[in-house]
């Protein structure tokens, strides 16, 4: 909802050549992303090595998931709450550096001038996809690290 709403308001305000330049906004976006992977690896390393109880309690409600590691499978595992959290930001991870990369390599692409403007409009609104997954995925992740882990539930 969030790509879409944002991607009428800019088709209404906003001519595409701007929005998808260099030093449009989606480059200016690129720039905050970039620095994500580094911060998203480093909290990756800080679940894995928590040391407080709570982390490895089961979620309430959670999914059951199944463990491979080698010949021996675990089926129907209770998802814990590191569990949960290194498979959040390890998929955070990989999404924050395919968009630079997906940004990189659109910003030197050239299209045929008829088919442009859609070109830019079509990666516009797959930048804003993944963007706004990005952005709402992380705040989650930052709310559940700081809010729920805390609750002594």
């Amino acid at each position: 909802m969030l790509a879409l709403l944002s991607a009428v308001l800019l088709f209404v305000c906003f001519d595409v050549a701007t929005i998808a330049a260099k030093d449009g906004l989606i480059d200016q976006l690129a720039g905050f992303i970039t620095g994500l992977p580094g911060f998203l690896i480093a909290a990756l390393a800080a679940i894995a090595t928590f040391n407080r109880p709570v982390i490895d309690q089961e979620m309430i409600e959670g999914p059951t998931i199944t463990i491979k590691v080698g010949n021996t499978k675990i089926e129907n595992s209770q998802l814990t709450r590191r569990d949960f959290l290194l498979r959040l930001f390890a998929y955070l991870t990989v999404l924050s550096i395919f968009l630079v990369i997906f940004v990189k390599v659109a910003m030197i692409v050239t299209l045929p001038a008829t088919i442009a403007v859609y070109g830019q409009w079509l990666f516009v609104i797959g930048f804003l996809l993944l963007f706004w997954q990005l952005l709402v995925l992380l705040l989650f992740g930052m709310y559940y690290l700081c809010e729920r882990l805390n609750m002594n539930i």
